[in-house]
C-alpha cells in the first residue's frame, strides 16, 4: 500500500503538504552538545507534487455559474485539514495521512420520485457492488431515506474503506450512482513500533450522519487524538479547516465549487525518538517470550531514545476505527498489551535500587570506601531471617565489592545504618519518587518511603522495613524510564535531566514553531569520589570476574550497569528481572533500564534475562556505527516462546527473599475505545485523483 500525502491539484495549489517531506541521510543518535534549534528533515514515501493552479478562465466559468443559476442551491462545507506527521528524530515518519476511500451512493433527485423508486435504485447499486467486490453491505432503508430527504446532495458511503485491490475492480463499473468518497485516513507507517507513546486517534463525528444538513459540516469526518503524543499535542496536529461553497442545481447536479479558505495542514511533531532502536529494543523484549520494558535516554540531556512495553500492539488496528472484538480481545488479554509499561508501569526497583543506598552511606559518612562488612548466607533482624542470593555466603567486602557481588546482607547491614531518611534523600535527588516530566497522561509517580509517608499511613520505618527497602523492596517503587534517568545522573555525575521526548514542532513548510530544549530537572549535589566508588561497582558489575551482569559486555566500549531480581507479587509467586546503567563508562552517552516480569513460580535472574539485551542492543549499536548497515542486522535475539534467555549464562544474583515482600503490580490505564459528472470533482481536485502506480 503507497503511503502519500494528500497531493494538491490546479485549483488548490500548495493547498495541502507542499514540499515538506525531503530526503535525509540516517544520522547517528545525538550526542551531548549545544543544541540548535533546526528544523528536521523529514523522511518517508510522500509525494511532494505541487501543481499550478487554475487557469484563470476555469476561474471565470466558475464565477459565472455561481451568478446566472438561480435556482440553485449552496452548500457551505468545510474542507478538513490533513493531520501533522509524528516523525523520530531523523524525520522518519511514524504517523503520517494517506488517501482512502469509501464506496459510497450517490442519489439523484427526480421529479416525482416515489421512496420506493428512489430504494430500488439505492438497491440495485448496493447489490452491485456485492456481485464485483463479494462482500455483504449492511445498509438500512431507513437511513438511505432519511439521508435522500436531508442530505441528497452528499454521498452516503455504505461499505468500509476499501483497499488497492478492491478499488481495482470496482472502478470500471462505477456509475451515476455509485462513486468513491475520498477522505484522508491516519496510518502509522511502523505499525507496533511504539504504540504506547505515539498513541492513536478516533473520529469527532459520525461517519455517517442522517440529520438535516447543517451549514458548516465537514466534508467527511475529522479526527482527533485519543492517547500518547496524538493526545498531548493534539492542537498542534489537527490543522485548521478550510471552507468551500458547492453549488448544486434544482436536480441535485453539482454545477460549481468555490474555495473561501484554504485548508491549514497540521504542524509535524519531531519526537526524540530513533525509530530503529526503538523496534530493536521491542524486537529484543519479544525475544525474552516475556512480558517488560526497555528504556534508552541519552545520559547527558534525558532525551528519550527508545521507551518500548511488551508485549505491543498494532496502532493501525484503530484505522479507520477499532472494532468491539479487537478492542476485547486486546484489554481483556491477561499480558496486558495496552499497558504502557515504561512509563506507567511501578516496579520494586529490586537490587538496582542498591545504588542509591550505597551512594547515600557514602554522602552522609555512615561509611567509607575502606570500611568492610560481612556477607553471610543470612541474617537475623527482629523476627525475620533474611537471606542473600548466595546460600553460600561471602567474606566480608567493601562498597565496591558489594555492588559488584550486589550482596543483600552487606546491604541490609548498612541500610539499617543509614536510615530510611537518608536513602530515601538521596534516592529522590537522583530523580525516583516523581514523573520524569514525559507529555505523556498517567505518567506514574513512584513511591519512596520516608518517615513522613510512614507517619501518614501509621508504620514506622526500622529494622525489617529499612532492610528491605535497602535492597529495593518493601513499599519502594519506580517505573523503568526512572530508573532509567537515575543511570543517568549516575554517568553524568552534575545532572539529572528532564526527559525529552519532543523536539520540536514544524510547520508544513518545515519551519520551526515551537522548540522544547533539554532542561535540568536539578543538579546533582554530591561528592564525586563517593560518585566514583559507585561507578567503579557498576563497571565491575559487568566487567568484574565475578560481576553479575557479564553478559551485558561490550566489545567496543567499557559498560557499566547494575543487575536486580526481585519479588514482585506474593501472590502469583512472580520476580522481576532488572539491569539499569550508562555506556560508555568513562563518558556515558547512554543510559538504559531493562525490566522483565518472570512467569508465576519462575526463577528469573537480572543477569540471566535483562542484562543480556542490553549487551545485544549496545554491541549491536557500535558495531553498526563502525561498519554501517541497520542495526536490525547485527541483533541475534530470537523469539523464544517458552524459555526465553533465561539460561544465557549460569552466573547471577537470586531474589534476596526471606520474610517480607510485596507486591508493585504494574497500573493498567487505557483509553476507551471508540450521476458522476464528467468534469472533475472538488475531491479530484483536493488532490483524490486516480492513484500512480
Amino acid at each position: 500500500m503507497t503511503m502519500v500525502n494528500i497531493r494538491p491539484s490546479r485549483a488548490l495549489a500548495r493547498l495541502i503538504l507542499p514540499g515538506m517531506m525531503l530526503v535525509a541521510s540516517f544520522p547517528t543518535l545525538l550526542s551531548a552538545q549545544e543544541e540548535i534549534p533546526r528544523a528536521v528533515p523529514l523522511r518517508g514515501e510522500v509525494d511532494p507534487a505541487v501543481a499550478p493552479d487554475l487557469p484563470p478562465e476555469e476561474e471565470k466559468k466558475i464565477d459565472a455559474s455561481l451568478m446566472t443559476q438561480t435556482g440553485a442551491r449552496t452548500l457551505a462545507l468545510k474542507v478538513p485539514a490533513p493531520r501533522g506527521q509524528i516523525t523520530d528524530r531523523t524525520g522518519v515518519a511514524l504517523a503520517q495521512n494517506r488517501v482512502a476511500n469509501y464506496l459510497a451512493l450517490k442519489l439523484p433527485f427526480r421529479e416525482n420520485q416515489t421512496e420506493t423508486d428512489m430504494l430500488r435504485y439505492a438497491r440495485q447499486r448496493v447489490a452491485l457492488a456485492y456481485r464485483i467486490l463479494g462482500e455483504q453491505f449492511t445498509i438500512s432503508d431507513a437511513d438511505i431515506v432519511q439521508h435522500y430527504k436531508n442530505r441528497r446532495w452528499l454521498p452516503l458511503p455504505f461499505a468500509p474503506i476499501l483497499d488497492d485491490e478492491q478499488i481495482a475492480k470496482i472502478t470500471p463499473q462505477l456509475d451515476a450512482g455509485l462513486i468513491l468518497h475520498p477522505v484522508y485516513m491516519r496510518i502509522y507507517p511502523k505499525g507496533t513500533v511504539a504504540p504506547h507513546v505515539i498513541g492513536y486517534v478516533g473520529t469527532k463525528q459520525k461517519i455517517l450522519p442522517t440529520t438535516p444538513f447543517v451549514g458548516g459540516e465537514p466534508l467527511w469526518a475529522t479526527t482527533e487524538g485519543r492517547s500518547g503524543l496524538e493526545k498531548s499535542f493534539d492542537a498542534d496536529l489537527e490543522g485548521t479547516m478550510g471552507e468551500v461553497n458547492l453549488l448544486f442545481d434544482t436536480n441535485g447536479t453539482q454545477l460549481a465549487e468555490e474555495m473561501v479558505k484554504r485548508p491549514v495542514p497540521g504542524n509535524n511533531v519531531i519526537t526524540t525518538l530513533d525509530a530503529e532502536m526503538q523496534a530493536t529494543a521491542e524486537r529484543l523484549l519479544q525475544s525474552t517470550g516475556r512480558n517488560g520494558a526497555f528504556v534508552v535516554l541519552d545520559a547527558q540531556n534525558g532525551d528519550v531514545i527508545a521507551m518500548a512495553s511488551w508485549p505491543s500492539y498494532d496502532l493501525n488496528d484503530w484505522i479507520p476505527l477499532m472494532t468491539t472484538a479487537r478492542y476485547a480481545e486486546l484489554n481483556d488479554d491477561p499480558a496486558r498489551p495496552l499497558n504502557p509499561r515504561a512509563y506507567q508501569g511501578l516496579y520494586p526497583p529490586a537490587s538496582t535500587f542498591k545504588l542509591p543506598v550505597a551512594l547515600a552511606a557514602l554522602e552522609f559518612g555512615i561509611i567509607s570506601e575502606n570500611d568492610y562488612f560481612g556477607c553471610p548466607a543470612g541474617m537475623q533482624i527482629g523476627n525475620l531471617w533474611k537471606k542473600n542470593w548466595n546460600k553460600n555466603g561471602e567474606s566480608s567486602m567493601n562498597v565496591v565489592d558489594a555492588i559488584k557481588r550486589s550482596c543483600s546482607t552487606w546491604f541490609y547491614t548498612v541500610g539499617m545504618k543509614t536510615g530510611a531518611d537518608n536513602i530515601a534523600a538521596t534516592a529522590h535527588q537522583l530523580g525516583l519518587g516523581e514523573k520524569t516530566g514525559l507529555p505523556l497522561a498517567s505518567e506514574q509517580s513512584g513511591v519512596i518511603p520516608n518517615s513522613a509517608w510512614a507517619k501518614e499511613r501509621g508504620v514506622q520505618l526500622y529494622g525489617g522495613h529499612v532492610a528491605n527497602m535497602a535492597i529495593g523492596q518493601g513499599d519502594v517503587l519506580a517505573t523503568p524510564v526512572q530508573v532509567a534517568r537515575m543511570a543517568a545522573a549516575l554517568g553524568n555525575g552534575h545532572v539529572i535531566p528532564r526527559t525529552r521526548l519532543v523536539q520540536q514542532i514544524q510547520d508544513v513548510h518545515g519551519r520551526v514553531v515551537k522548540y522544547f530544549p533539554s532542561e535540568i530537572h536539578s543538579t546533582l549535589v554530591v561528592d564525586q569520589h563517593n560518585l566514583d566508588l559507585v561507578r567503579q561497582g557498576m563497571i565491575a558489575v559487568v566487567n568484574g570476574g565475578s560481576g553479575t551482569a557479564r553478559a551485558a559486555r561490550n566489545d567496543y566500549v567499557t559498560l557499566a550497569g547494575k543487575t536486580g531480581t526481585g519479588e514482585w507479587s506474593v501472590k502469583d509467586n512472580t520476580r522481576l528481572a532488572w539491569f539499569a546503567g550508562f555506556v560508555p563508562a568513562e563518558a556515558p552517552r547512554f543510559a538504559f533500564a531493562v525490566v522483565i516480569e518472570g512467569r508465576p513460580g519462575e526463577s528469573i535472574g537480572g543477569g540471566k534475562v535483562a542484562a543480556p539485551l542490553i549487551g545485544e542492543m549496545f554491541n549491536a549499536f557500535y558495531k553498526k556505527e563502525k561498519e554501517g548497515g541497520r542495526l536490525d542486522d547485527y541483533v541475534k535475539a530470537e523469539i523464544v516462546e517458552n524459555s526465553g534467555g533465561g539460561e544465557r549464562i549460569d552466573h547471577d544474583e537470586d531474589s534476596s527473599g526471606g520474610g517480607q515482600a510485596s507486591s508493585g503490580n504494574a497500573e493498567e490505564q487505557t483509553q476507551p475505545i471508540t450521476e458522476a459528472p464528467k468534469r472533475r470533482t472538488l475531491f479530484e481536485r483536493l488532490g483524490f485523483g486516480k492513484k500512480k502506480r
